[in-house]
Order: C-alpha cells, then structure tokens, then sequence
C-alpha cells in the first residue's frame, strides 16, 4: 500500500484515486500543494514551557473534563500499545496517555504536550486532518504522508463545544499492522463522552451563576420588605426563600410542564398555536414524557378553559365497556346497565375537552363508532335513538407508533388522519437532558408542600448524577425518584447523592445499553458507512468494493445483506 503514496507524489494520482479513502486522497493533495516533506519530521512550532503552561491553563475546562474519560479509555485498551492524545483547535497536544514503553517511542517523533500536529507543519496525521476535515477518521500507517510516523495507525474524532464549534481533537495511536477492534467506535464515543461532560459542566456553571443571582436577588427583596403597621415585623427565612423560575411560562397558562431544551420550547409552541382552533390534536410519545399536561395545557390556555376537561384512558377499559363509557347508553341497555342510564364523556365533555389517552388501545371495531362522531358531530346513547350534538374538542395521545399500527392493520386510517389534524411528538427525557435543570427543582417544590416539609436544595453533585441518567421511564420516574428521595429524607435542608434510591447508585438501570453495546453498534454503522462508500467510489461494481475494501465478494454480500444495505 505505501506504493500508493509514492506513486501519488510522484504524480500518478490516477493510480490512486480509487484506492484510497476520499479525505486521504485530498489531504495528499493538500501536503503536495504545501510542499510537505515526505521523507523527514521536522520540528516546527513546539512551544517554549512558559507558553506552554499558559495554553494548559487556558484548555483547562477541556483538559480536566477529559482527563477521566482518557483514562476510561485507557484502561479499556489495557491489551494493547496505545497512546491517547488531546488537542485543541489549532493542533496543539495538551496531554498524552498511554503504554510507556510505546510512549518512550512516540516521543521521538514529537507526539508530546506543545507539539503542533496540523496538516500543514506535519502531513496527513489524525489531528491535522480530522481538523480540517472536521469528521472522524482512520488514518492507517501507510497514509500519513510523513514517511517517520508511518508506524503509527491512528483514529480520531473532532470535540465540538454544546454551540457547535470544534474545540479539539480525540487522537489514539498504535502499532500500525496490529490487530486493532473496535478503535475508531472507542475514538469517537471518547470523544462524544467529553462533548457531553463539556456540556454537562457548562450547565453546572450556568446554574450556580443563576442561583448567586437569585440569592443575591432574595437579600434584595428581603431586605426591601417594609412591615405594614407600625410596631408589626415580617419574618422571613431567608434560608428557605425561593423564587420559581419558568423558562417557559405562557399569558394565561400556569403550566406544569418545565425545561429549557430547544425541543421542549418547540412543543408548547405548537401546544400554544394549537389552542387557536378547536382541530382535534394528535400526542405522541413514550409513556411518561408528559402527553395529559400538553393536552391540559392546550385545554387550559383556549377558549374552552372554564369548561370540563375529561379524560379517558382507553387501555384500563375493558374492550366491551369502551363504547358505552364514550356514548353512554340508556337504562336496560345491556345487563348490568343502570336503570336511570348515563351519559358518556363526550357528553360530560362538552363545550370543554375530551382527552382520549392511550388511543392505540381502542378497541377497532369502536375506532369506526368514534370515527363516525368525529365525522358528524353527534352522539347516540347505546340503545337510544335520540341525536345529541358532540361539542368537544379532542385531544388523543399514544405511547405506540399509529402509523405503523395503520400498516400492520390495527388501527383505521381515516380515523388516523382524522385525529392527527395538529400533530405533536414529545421526545424522551433522555432526548432533552437538559430540561432536568427544571425539572428537579419544581418536583422538589411541588413535593415538599405535599409532604409539609421546608423546600430542599439540590447538590450540584446530585444534578450532575441526576443529568447523566437515561431516564428510561422518563419524566414520571423523575418525579418518582425525587419522591422517594424526599419522602425518606431525615431533617435535610439539600438533597445528595446519598439520598438516592440504591438502584440509582449503581450502574443506573440495567434497560440502559452499555459501553460495549454502544461500541457493537457504532461498530456496525461504521461498517454500514464504509461499504456504501466503497460501493459509491466504484459505481456499484461488487467486486472492485470488495477488492477496495480487502474482503471477499461473498463476504461483501453477506454484510450488505446483514446491514440492509441495497445498492443499484
């Protein structure tokens, strides 16, 4: 393979530009138009100990939040000679981790704290070219355009800040020609992992800024507060004093529903334009993302407010009972029926909002009874034939995939679009992490008043713990777990880490995927991406991907076949 570089530097790039990946091939390009030296490493721009201590100083942030997610890797490539790098954005290395013996060797060749590593200065390497090419790559020995570090494979992934700009480089190097599985998958959830910790930590500081203010704001209004008659005196604990914050607080609707996250800004945006109209609206989302406050919070902030608000979760009823609980039915309709009859929810909901939870789980042959309703606007009590005017809006939420229910055959599909006028998809909890920030604080509030307890702060420790979790049963278990940690709690004014239940102490929940499940996976997507690659670089010819790639055409189909990728 090093024939390739040879032939490309001496001009042939025709011979090359199909053997080689696309971001190599144009960063040979790059170092050829620079004049790079092929054959030696010259050592440029390495700085001097005191501007050295003065950029670790300033990479500090990145540097400490990286520090033991590096070890991390680490110790998870134990078996082999690697060295693990970080750099920032202008190439330079701020720390190094690896075996001694092959750090002893890399030293030789610069790979050491305040050694500039661009493209420009030392050829194609992984930090020089994962910074310009901004994505992750694999650089196997025989492509660095510098002949003395062609011992080296290497694997590197961009660090990008919680605004989008790249900030750093995740470098790890080992012997080129060894045995090395799954590098690039560790390389780029590495570097994932120290993008999330960044953003974790900005949040972290964001909030103790917030709360310096807002405590310097209570002092303010405490001391500002004047007692009504003379002779009277207010008495405030200060400790206690709490102003709640609403990042999302709406004219007209005091909503529970909390979070700063882009997604969740994007919800009550349409939540707030739905109550415009009185279209029926479609929720959907896991169990426990909040679809019954959406929905309140739509009833709430329309023209129907003073009106009834009626929910009915069709899953806890029994299928032969569904329809009478929606149309109600007169006295000797069925056995069992009340002799005076009953009026359904549509009825009880008019004028105001009928919520129809769990809609997957209507029974299809009632989806034809509701479709009708919805159709033409009244109503007939089971075993009457008088006509009653349907004056409620509807508002249907589901935790299952409808379209997918459609195509399957289980759910009708006029009843589908009928219902999915205003369409509105809440993520998972794990989706929009950062909502936690206000999440927690308000289920510490809300519960401490219900238990009768003084209002209790949280640990900084505790919402770092608490913003690294999944969430698996989303907000409700939360809510859930502060409870529990609330309703146990023994005269503490600040919850801790110690006052988590024990199943969050320990690995989170076991639903959660682990390090190496998320390592098999990004394991295949980045087979997926190298074949289709591969497969568009020779216009679909089997063989000639196959040859590229260094695999055989059976085994080339078998993996198409196991990823699901089709190719004209």
């Amino acid at each position: 393979m090093a024939s390739l570089l040879k032939n490309f530097i001496h001009g042939n790039d025709t011979r090359v530009i199909n053997k080689v990946p696309p971001p190599i091939f144009q960063s040979w390009k790059r170092c050829r138009g620079l004049n790079v030296n092929h054959e030696q490493l010259f050592q440029d721009d390495i700085l001097q100990s005191n501007r050295l201590n003065e950029l670790l100083d300033s990479s500090e942030l990145l540097i400490r939040t990286a520090k033991p997610i590096l070890q991390h890797i680490f110790s998870l490539l134990h078996t082999g000679k690697y060295q693990i790098m970080l750099s920032n954005n202008d190439g330079y290395i701020l720390e190094t981790l690896g075996d001694p013996s092959f750090v002893n060797k890399t030293e030789k060749f610069f790979l050491t704290p305040g050694v500039n590593w661009r493209e420009n200065l030392k050829g194609t390497n992984g930090i020089g070219t994962v910074l310009i090419e901004q994505t992750p790559l694999a650089i196997p020995g025989w492509t660095h355009y510098s002949l003395p570090v062609s011992f080296l494979d290497c694997w590197a992934s961009p660090i990008s800040s919680s605004d989008g700009n790249l900030i750093g480089v995740l470098n790890i190097s080992g012997e080129a020609g060894a045995t090395h599985k799954h590098v690039m998958e560790i390389t780029t959830l590495g570097a994932a992992m120290i993008e999330q910790s960044l953003a974790i930590a900005e949040m972290q500081a964001r909030f103790n800024l917030s709360k310096r203010d807002l405590d310097a704001l209570g002092k303010t209004f405490i001391n500002s507060l004047v007692p009504v008659d003379k002779g009277d005196s207010i008495k405030t604990d200060q400790q206690n004093f709490f102003v709640p914050i609403s990042f999302n607080q709406t004219a007209g609707c005091e909503t529970q529903w909390r979070g700063r996250s882009p997604k969740t800004h994007s919800i009550l945006d349409i939540a707030m334009r739905a109550t415009r109209t009185d279209s029926t609206v479609l929720i959907q989302g896991e169990s426990g993302t909040g679809k019954e406050i959406i929905a309140r919070t739509i009833h709430n902030s329309s023209t129907r407010k003073e009106k009834p608000f009626v929910t009915l979760n069709c899953a806890a009823i029994p299928p032969n009972l569904v329809e009478s609980e929606l149309f109600g039915y007169t006295g000797g309709a069925f056995t069992g029926a009340k002799q005076s009859g009953q009026p359904g929810k549509f009825e009880l909901a008019s004028s105001g909002t009928i919520f129809l939870d769990e809609i997957g789980d209507m029974p299809f042959p009632v989806q034809a009874s509701l479709l009708r309703v919805l159709q033409q606007k009244e109503v007939y009590r089971i075993g009457d034939n008088k006509r009653r005017v349907m004056d409620a809006r509807v508002i249907a939420a589901t935790n299952q995939d409808l379209c997918q229910m459609v195509n399957q055959g289980k759910f009708r599909l006029d009843l589908y679009y009928r219902l999915k006028v205003i369409f509105i998809e809440i993520p998972p909890l794990r989706e929009r992490i950062e909502d936690i920030w206000d999440l927690a604080p308000y289920f510490v509030e809300k519960l401490c008043k219900k238990f009768g307890l003084p209002r209790m702060d949280i640990s900084p420790e505790l919402f770092h713990h608490l913003v690294n979790n999944q969430w698996p049963g989303n907000v409700r278990q939360l809510e859930n777990c502060i409870e529990n940690m609330i309703a146990l709690s023994t005269g503490t004014s600040t919850l801790t880490i110690a006052n988590l239940p024990i199943e969050y102490t320990t690995k989170f929940q076991c639903s959660i995927p682990s390090f190496e499940d998320q390592i098999s996976h990004q394991s295949a997507q980045l087979e997926k991406k190298l074949i289709i690659q591969a497969l568009k670089d020779v216009n679909g010819n089997i063989a000639a991907a196959a040859r590229k790639l260094g695999i055989g055409r059976t085994t080339l189909y078998r993996k198409m076949n196991k990823l699901d990728i089709v190719f004209p």
